[in-house]
């Protein structure tokens, strides 16, 4: 019997549903078929491959494209890294096989005390809205957009970004075979789709017709994301802050956060206290970002916090899916 309702099918609310099984009915905004995801696919392999282990799938059979070196160009510097499981994947077949053999209402939005009052527990995996949650203070959301782009000549061979000069967003290239690519930005200044735009004129492009997704994503971490949970409804994955705001990258994060929910079995305070916890490191990502963005905090504090978001980098390369040396560290100071 259906206790458990899951409103939204990305990543926390497909993976949580997949561990509940029969437990969860799942509510999606999307139609059947033209259930697709907005952001570029890609995310840690090898992370995935521990938590889609527990439910019986192989991360292997989703992937589009597996980097080994990241190009990261700052200030006209271009930067290599190697990557420790960096791919992209096909999201949205991901998506559709966690829920299979599990009840999905496509086509159907829900608001704050639908879900409550029919079920158990009824959980936001609804990202930037929080449906079911409260509204955040001091909330920081970051408009972005994408394109697929084919090539006949891939100006990058593996996965390339670009901090934008304000450090309030970057550029990215993520390839997805057949000589296409993601190509999106974000950026707290609303100029990101225009530099998108010139990007792909610049390495002779050509938009894939109709390919065009914009979103917001959410920066800030777990700890300013409260409350975490109202009532019978608790929050996963970007509702609650899980999207690591140095990269901005939440898919495997938002699958960690179910887990949580999932291992504590549903004690809203015990999560919420885990959540903080385990996505600690975030908090002086986004406060690195933040003090750049606004010229704020002294040489010190930002070397601090560079330090810390560096180390965490190094110290959970599955999360993250490269790898961070002391050289690499070295290099990135210089230009930060």
């Amino acid at each position: 019997m259906s206790d458990i309702a899951i409103a939204g099918m990305g990543p926390a609310g497909a993976y949580l549903a997949s561990l509940l099984g029969e437990r969860a009915v799942v509510y999606e905004m999307q139609q059947e078929e033209s259930f697709t995801s907005v952001c570029a696919w890609g995310t840690g392999s090898l992370g995935m491959k521990d938590l889609l282990k527990r439910v019986g799938i192989n991360i292997d059979d989703y992937i589009l494209f597996s980097g080994k070196r990241l190009y990261l160009e700052f200030g006209g510097n271009l930067l290599r890294f190697w990557l420790d499981g960096l791919a992209t994947f096909d999201k949205p077949r991901l998506m559709k096989d966690l829920t299979k053999g599990i009840k999905v209402h496509y086509g159907t939005r829900v608001y704050s005390g639908f879900l409550e009052s029919r079920y158990k527990v009824a959980v936001d995996a609804t990202g930037v809205h929080r449906r079911l949650l409260s509204p955040i203070k001091n909330d920081f959301l970051l408009p972005t957009a994408q394109y697929i782009v084919k090539y006949n000549d891939m100006p990058y061979d593996d996965f390339y970004i670009t901090p934008f000069e304000n450090y309030g967003g970057y550029l990215w290239f993520f390839p997805i075979g057949d000589k296409r690519a993601f190509v999106g930005a974000g950026n707290a200044v609303p100029d990101h789709e225009k530099r998108v735009l010139n990007f792909i004129a610049k390495t002779n492009g050509e938009i894939v017709q109709g390919s065009r997704r914009g979103k917001a994503i959410r920066l800030i971490p777990p700890s300013m994301a409260e409350p975490h949970f109202r009532m019978n409804a608790v929050g996963v994955g970007e509702s609650v802050g899980t999207v690591f705001p140095l990269v901005g990258e939440g898919i495997l994060p938002s699958m960690v956060s179910a887990k949580i929910l999932y291992d504590n079995d549903f004690d809203y305070r015990l999560y919420s206290v885990k959540l903080n916890k385990t996505f600690e490191p975030y908090d002086a990502a986004f406060k690195l970002i933040w003090n750049k963005m606004k010229r704020t905090g002294g040489f010190f504090e930002n070397l601090g916090l560079m330090l810390a978001t560096l180390r965490y980098i190094r110290g959970n390369s599955k999360m993250v899916g490269m790898k961070v040396g002391l050289s690499d560290m070295l290099n990135v100071l210089r230009f930060f």
